[in-house]
């Protein structure tokens, strides 16, 4: 973690220093949780002034504070105009200082998943950083470079946006030397107002203040060739579901309760068993050979790691209830593309089939026809039963055919379909949702803890 002196944090982040110096091992933002010689940052957010906590911030052992209110004047005290922007300095002068490879990873579906894949995937033989959670924004990622030192030598940093510059933000903050991105789908169109808005987003991890040296594309993706055109001063790699791509798989198997194919790249060939679900991950598994293969891993290093990833909480993990059926929890986040991907997994299931959802939110002037659109894929898939909750998903349970329940209540909604459990045998129940409409809810009652 970060192990500075008090001025030359001062310097670094443009501001005015009052009070004692000391050594700082590491900042938070959150007084539950500050440490003993860690330095606060006073965030402002729209329902709350960090600025606030200072006296709770030196009660609970903070070395020293970083403040833009004029009308803080304790002792230990750095002020600057913007603490949040002063976060994002610090964490671009320590990264400066620090040594590991640096990977960044963004796209509108799994970069969550990949992250893990990548991570798991040095781990094997590496000393190796990952994000924790969803630290993937504008406070959460430079509070993880923060945390890091030159024990490590990969670091990789999962990047998220909601609008145009957030990812060249970022880049600006890390660095990183290989980035990949994934995919570009229709999500928090609010902020980016069109697929177009996001795909030019997502490349602007291609053209940070520092060329990264290495760009992993999807080729599958539409917007391949935008990518390609931004990425012109990096390598680029590219992986997709064929041939055309550099890293590919073939013969693929998915299985109930795992994937398996064979991974063709540049350096060869090696067969893969992983114990993630679905096409998607097994995309996910060539971006993340790419990504190894750029670092001129081993095959047989990259097979141990793939094979190694256990999947991530909340996307498409296999449950089991108490009478047997079969849940499968992919309520960590949701938008039409991830919801496809649902839709076509449940589809392949032998039980009988039911699809719970909640709204899918941040769609912007599109949401209602997209969810139109989900009840007419919903149809094409044979599912047998949908349970919606959510204005937005009543439109969805409108459009569906066969047996389609709506609620207002989310705990109605749980009665009845843990009531028609008890009346059948041998059910598939998928559910997903925006993380806003708290869909774990449902796990947390139908599923076997």
């Amino acid at each position: 973690m970060i192990d500075l002196k008090l001025s030359e944090i001062a310097i670094s982040i443009n501001g005015n220093f009052r009070g004692e110096e000391k050594n700082i091992r590491g900042v938070s933002t959150d007084t539950r949780t500050i440490k003993e010689d860690q330095l606060f940052f006073g965030l402002r957010g729209p329902n709350f002034n960090g600025n606030e906590f200072i006296n709770v911030a030196k009660k609970n052992g903070a070395a020293a504070y970083v403040v833009d209110s004029k009308n803080i004047n304790d002792i230990q005290t750095i002020h600057v105009k913007d603490t949040k922007l002063a976060l994002g300095d610090l964490a671009r002068v320590w990264r400066k200082r620090l040594s590991p490879v640096f990977i960044g990873i963004t796209g509108s579906n799994g970069k969550t998943t990949l992250k893990e894949m990548v991570s798991t995937c040095f781990s094997q033989n590496h000393k190796t950083f990952n994000t924790v959670g969803n630290y993937n924004n504008d406070i959460g990622m430079p509070l993880m470079i923060l945390d890091m030192n030159n024990t490590y030598e990969y670091a990789v940093l999962e990047m998220g946006a909601s609008k145009p510059g957030d990812i060249k933000y970022l880049v600006d903050v890390a660095y990183p030397d290989v980035v990949v991105i994934n995919n570009a789908a229709p999500a928090h169109l609010v902020g980016f107002e069109s697929i177009n808005g996001v795909a030019n987003a997502k490349g602007e991890i291609l053209q940070g203040e520092v060329t990264p040296k290495f760009a992993i594309l999807n080729h599958d993706d539409s917007f391949y060739d935008l990518w390609v055109e931004m990425a012109s001063n990096s390598e680029i790699i590219s992986f997709g579901s064929n041939c055309d791509a550099m890293i590919h798989p073939e013969r693929v198997s998915l299985e109930r309760n795992y994937s398996s194919f064979i991974l063709r790249t540049p350096m060869g060939s090696i067969n893969i068993h992983l114990k993630l679900l679905g096409m998607h991950n097994v995309l996910n598994a060539c971006a993340a050979a790419a990504v190894m293969l750029s670092q001129s891993k081993s095959l047989s290093e990259i097979k141990n790691g793939l094979e190694s990833t256990i999947p991530v909480s909340g996307r498409l993990e296999i449950k089991e209830s108490q009478h047997g059926h079969e849940i499968i929890d992919d309520t960590y986040n949701s938008n039409p593309t991830s919801m496809s991907v649902a839709i076509e997994f449940l589809r392949k299931r032998e039980k009988t089939k039911v699809f719970v959802m909640g709204d899918m939110l941040e769609l912007g002037k599109e949401e209602e026809r997209m969810h139109k659109e989900l009840g007419e894929k919903l149809n094409h898939a044979d599912i047998d039963y949908l349970f919606g909750i959510g204005e937005l998903a009543k439109h969805t349970v409108d459009s569906f055919e066969k047996e389609g329940f709506w609620y207002e209540d989310i705990d109605c909604m749980i009665d009845d379909i843990a009531s028609m459990m008890l009346k059948n045998r041998e059910m598939s129940i998928l559910v997903k949702g925006s993380r806003s409409m708290k869909m774990e809810r449902v796990i947390k009652v139908l599923s076997v803890q």
